[in-house]
């Protein structure tokens, strides 16, 4: 079987940034085309429960090959640096320092794990498949074949143990779906350079349908810990083209894991 991808370039670019031998063999592309080719604006926008299913792909994704590392950590709404408080922002100059030297930082991915929230939502424009089904949304993300549940019934739970995907809850705010994270672990971090955070993070996500072919989503980040006050990103997603399906996706690190050092390198499939 024959499967589409995107252009070399493009795929370098996403190897290069998960860090390791990852071979993701679903069909997908970066086509702009919408589902049913239904003309943006011919027909009724779906709104409310119901209107976020579907295949999609990240529009704004940034990658590895194509921007420094510095254009790649997760921005304000408005572009503007994270405002991190002054320990975890020398961290992050030093990952920047390490990426523009060729020593990429080894995130969470590069060990097969999950990249966690709310790193995995801006992640590579692999295909995210949204399912809504009574009292949940859940989310089934092609890279590295990880899923995540929202619960849209009942509140968090009283002391959940700290996790990638967090303690996940929803309700709908007329035509948007509104995302209360907690309970993240600190093994991640919020972008593929390595913005640090504590397991104090807090994420409020807000998922709208614009368009026939588009989502935006809010996404409010708090962190005492880490940020000196709550700030405000953003993604778009783009509908996946027709005959899009969530594939298989292969994660084989195990010989090629960061050193004592937490450093790593990229190295390419061995055999077949």
């Amino acid at each position: 079987m024959k499967h589409a991808f995107a252009s070399p370039s493009a795929l370098l670019g996403i190897a290069i940034a998960v860090l390791g031998c990852c071979a993701g063999v679903g069909t997908w592309t970066t086509s702009h085309a919408a589902p049913g080719a239904t003309p943006t604006g011919s027909a009724a926008v779906p709104k409310g429960p119901g209107s976020l299913s579907g295949l999609w792909l990240n529009a704004n994704y940034k990658g590895t090959g194509r921007f420094p590392a510095r254009e790649r950590v997760l921005r304000t709404s408005d572009g503007s640096m994270p405002p991190l408080l002054p320990a975890a922002a020398a961290v992050l100059e030093a990952r920047i320092k390490d990426a523009d030297a060729g020593d990429i930082f080894a995130n969470t991915l590069t060990e097969c794990l999950p990249g966690g929230i709310p790193e995995m939502l801006f992640g590579a424009p692999y295909p995210i498949q949204i399912l809504e089904t009574p009292g949940q949304v859940s989310m089934l993300f092609e890279e590295q074949n990880h899923f995540r549940l929202i619960f849209l019934k009942g509140g968090h739970a009283s002391d959940p143990d700290p996790s990638y995907m967090g303690d996940a809850v929803g309700h709908w705010e007329g035509d948007t779906l509104v995302v209360d994270t907690i309970g993240l672990n600190d093994k991640t971090t919020l972008d593929m350079v390595g913005t640090p955070h504590t397991e104090a993070l807090h994420v409020v996500e807000r998922y709208r349908r614009v368009a026939q072919d588009r989502l935006e989503v809010t996404v409010r980040i708090e962190d005492p810990g880490t940020f000196s006050k709550p700030w405000e990103t953003k993604v778009t997603y783009q509908a996946a083209p027709a005959g899009t399906r969530v594939g298989e996706y292969i994660c084989d690190n195990n010989r090629n894991l960061p050193d004592a050092a937490g450093h790593t390198s990229f190295q390419g499939a061995q055999g077949n």
